[in-house]
């Protein structure tokens, strides 16, 4: 759902977002799948291929802005087997659930690069332009899964924390998504929304780095 643009950064932040995107969407419709709604499957979104992810202009959002997303996962909640409010709270999410475990596995493979794969000079190298693009996997996977826990449509957190609330507060939530959907629109395209995150990101970007020098 973001990156925040510098030029030099490009390429380690897209292979970043396309890893996180679509380990993301795939989550989301593995896991319906298996509760029993196959509209994500046979929409061909169960697939590790990023190109059945890709929405044209949330990609372009993350070279040219702050900004990026895939296309929605189409969700049918009558079509699960039981516990319909319940799977449909599990579906959403799967997704930033995914992306926070991809964190602690990137974390992982930073610290042991070298073990796997030698200590050359040549190697040294590699590792370390390697490391680049593992420090952009944790980060890129730490915001969009902090960001999706959001309770803010169309965000995965809108749908889960209207899963914990009683059919009343549903019903008010699904009339007032448009008003939500508009709060974000104008967080993405006004300088509040940008400011926010321009302080929001090189701050976890500097986090993420400091941890990782200890």
């Amino acid at each position: 759902m973001l990156a925040y643009y510098h030029l030099e950064t490009l390429l380690p932040r897209l292979f970043a977002f396309l890893i996180a995107m679509t380990l993301h969407d795939t989550a989301h419709a593995g896991v319906a799948w298996w509760l029993g709604d196959r509209t994500a499957r046979d929409s061909k979104r169960l697939s590790l291929n990023p190109l059945a992810h890709l929405d044209v202009l949330g990609l372009a959002m993350i070279i040219f802005g702050p900004y990026g997303w895939s296309k929605k996962i189409p969700v049918e909640p009558n079509h699960f087997r039981k516990h319909k409010r319940l799977s449909h709270t599990l579906v959403y999410l799967a997704g930033p659930v995914t992306n926070l475990v991809l964190v602690l596995f990137f974390w992982w493979l930073y610290f042991y690069l070298p073990s796997l794969l030698g200590s050359s000079a040549a190697e040294s190298m590699a590792i370390e332009q390697w490391r680049v693009y593992l420090q952009y996997c944790v980060i890129v996977n730490l915001m969009i899964g902090l960001i999706h826990m959001l309770p803010l449509y169309p965000l995965d957190g809108w749908y889960i924390w209207r899963g914990f609330v009683t059919p009343p507060k549903q019903r008010w939530m699904a009339r007032h998504e448009i008003k939500a959907l508009i709060l974000v629109i104008v967080l993405m395209v006004t300088p509040i929304g940008q400011l926010a995150l321009s302080r929001i990101y090189p701050y976890a970007v500097q986090v993420i780095m400091h941890l990782y020098s200890l």
